[in-house]
């Protein structure tokens, strides 16, 4: 038997000894005499332990202790579920930036310099050659993307109608600025089978100006909660994920607009509408001074959050994740308005950092795509193999994975669990318990 390198034992500030294991997510409140009696078991895992059973039996059921080998076993499991979705051809995931041309100027986007274009035509045309050839797949999901893709809603209604005729399970994304979520847009939605929208808020009214404003300098937050509320009392089922963009300058407004929102739609946030963090950096440049964090900072933020105001902004009980994005999936691209393709949305209009394009299978640069699917693996990886954090992880970012072999390893993509699961952890137990006190009320 082994005590599980996924385990972690902690005094917690206020419940006493808590336990819990990343690889079953097992977690468990004791006593000193128990937490006494598991440290002896951590050391010596073979030892006699026949006068207490029953604390065994549970250490071994909760995943705690385990037989020699059970850890190498969990990681190529995960790993192997990894592979499976990350190799998959019965699934075509497409962002599609029908052009780089927005109407806002935000100071920190990073496409603000590169030179606009639309989707034509001809383009249009690929696009659905593209997808046709991709025989093996039997669902398509499409991420509409910009620039401000709204400036060409009228595509994104010609693309659909081309895409169903194909008849692939289909689903849609979008994400937008707001600012062009018309009437006649939201009434579109359903038919365009775009269930899940984006949409950004840096907080308060005069924040939000200040930072996502028309170019010109326009206000632009009114019209887009006018447009907001619009939506909702359309009838629309889908979900809206309200995204903050957080920098060290402005980590105080997401209280101001999750507050906005939870009083605006009480019936709605956390079911319909979710407010999330978006942590703003430069991955071109990790040394910019108002990008905001690294993992422990998000871990900061996120227990801040939890603990004085309540507000779980991400999930701050972990997971077993196998998630991951373009970067490091096969069949994942987005395509730029010229047709090119890339593996990064984050790369849209950087020459050097094109794959191929929609209207050749052939002359791609395979190692470019190599580098995200295999350089940038943290299942290949033996540090990530040995971390308590590997089966809740995900690996974090596998372009800042690239970019650190490149130039010498200055981003941080671990989860923020690693440098604050004691809290985020302890937080959690107090909410559970919270629950269940006022559930036996």
């Amino acid at each position: 038997m082994q005590w599980s390198r996924y385990n972690m034992l902690f005094e917690s500030k206020n419940n006493g000894w808590l336990l819990y294991n990343s690889g079953s997510n097992s977690f468990v409140q004791m006593d000193d005499r128990a937490a006494e009696f598991v440290r002896q078991v951590a050391e010596s895992p073979n030892g006699d332990f026949s006068s207490n059973f029953d604390m065994i039996l549970k250490l071994r059921l909760g995943g705690f202790l385990v037989e020699d080998g059970k850890d190498d076993e969990l990681f190529n499991i995960i790993k192997m579920k990894y592979l499976i979705a990350h190799f998959s051809n019965s699934h075509l995931k497409l962002t599609i930036a029908l052009t780089r041309e927005c109407n806002f100027g935000c100071h920190y986007c990073y496409q603000q310099d590169r030179i606009a274009s639309c989707i034509d035509d001809d383009t249009e045309e690929k696009i659905v050659n593209f997808i046709k050839k991709h025989n093996l797949v039997n669902e398509i999901s499409i991420s509409w993307y910009g620039g401000e893709p709204l400036l060409e809603f009228g595509r994104i209604k010609s693309l659909t109608e081309k895409i169903e005729i194909i008849g692939k399970k289909y689903s849609a994304s979008l994400t937008t600025n707001g600012y062009f979520l018309t009437s006649e847009v939201i009434a579109a939605l359903d038919n365009l089978k775009i269930k899940d929208i984006q949409i950004t808020i840096d907080g308060s009214k005069e924040k939000h100006d200040s930072r996502r404003h028309l170019i010109g300098g326009g206000a632009t937050y009114d019209v887009i909660i006018s447009n907001i509320d619009n939506l909702f009392q359309s009838g629309w089922e889908g979900e809206l994920n309200c995204r903050v963009n957080i920098d060290s300058t402005n980590e105080e407004e997401f209280v101001k607009v999750y507050r906005f929102f939870e009083d605006r739609y009480p019936s709605k946030i956390n079911k319909q509408i979710f407010i999330s963090p978006g942590f703003v950096d430069d991955h071109r440049n990790p040394d910019g001074n108002s990008c905001y964090f690294d993992s422990r900072k998000k871990g900061e933020f996120l227990s801040k959050l939890a603990s004085e105001f309540g507000i779980n902004a991400l999930p701050i009980f972990p997971r077993i994740n196998i998630g991951g994005c373009g970067v490091n999936t096969k069949n994942a691209y987005l395509i730029g308005p010229e047709g090119e393709l890339y593996k990064c949305w984050d790369d849209l209009g950087e020459k050097d950092e094109i794959v191929g394009y929609i209207d050749s299978f052939t002359n791609w640069n395979t190692s470019l795509i190599a580098q995200g699917i295999v350089e940038a693996s943290y299942v290949e990886n033996d540090k990530c193999k040995k971390c308590f954090c590997f089966p809740i992880c995900n690996g974090g970012c596998p372009k800042y994975r690239i970019l650190n072999k490149r130039d010498g390893g200055k981003r941080d993509y671990c989860s923020h669990f690693k440098s604050h699961a004691k809290e985020l952890l302890e937080i959690h137990y107090e909410q559970t318990k919270k629950q269940r006190q006022q559930s036996t009320v």
